[in-house]
């Protein structure tokens, strides 16, 4: 799972077990080629499920989709939405 709320928006509160990248950093956090890919991306099949603003989602997984992963999904309704579930 990735963390893809700006700073100002995750004093909502932290998703354990999630790695935080700032919107900005997305091609440098996820390009295959980029010295600061995300260590725990394997390969181009590894399972990534973002969670941002709600709004942003769905274009982000696009995003990061564009750059060649093949297993890239999105939390509809976002940081709110996995409280309510878990709640």
């Amino acid at each position: 799972m990735v963390d893809l709320r700006p700073q100002v928006v995750r004093h909502q509160g932290s998703l354990p077990g999630a790695v935080v990248v700032e919107p900005d950093d997305l091609e440098a956090a996820f390009a295959p080629t980029s010295a600061r890919r995300i260590p725990a991306i394997v390969d181009l099949d590894t399972e990534i499920a973002v969670v941002s603003i709600r709004a942003q989602a769905q274009r982000i997984a696009a995003r990061i989709a564009a750059l060649g992963y093949t297993n890239v999904s999105y939390v509809e309704g976002g940081y709110q939405a996995l409280c309510s579930a878990v709640a």
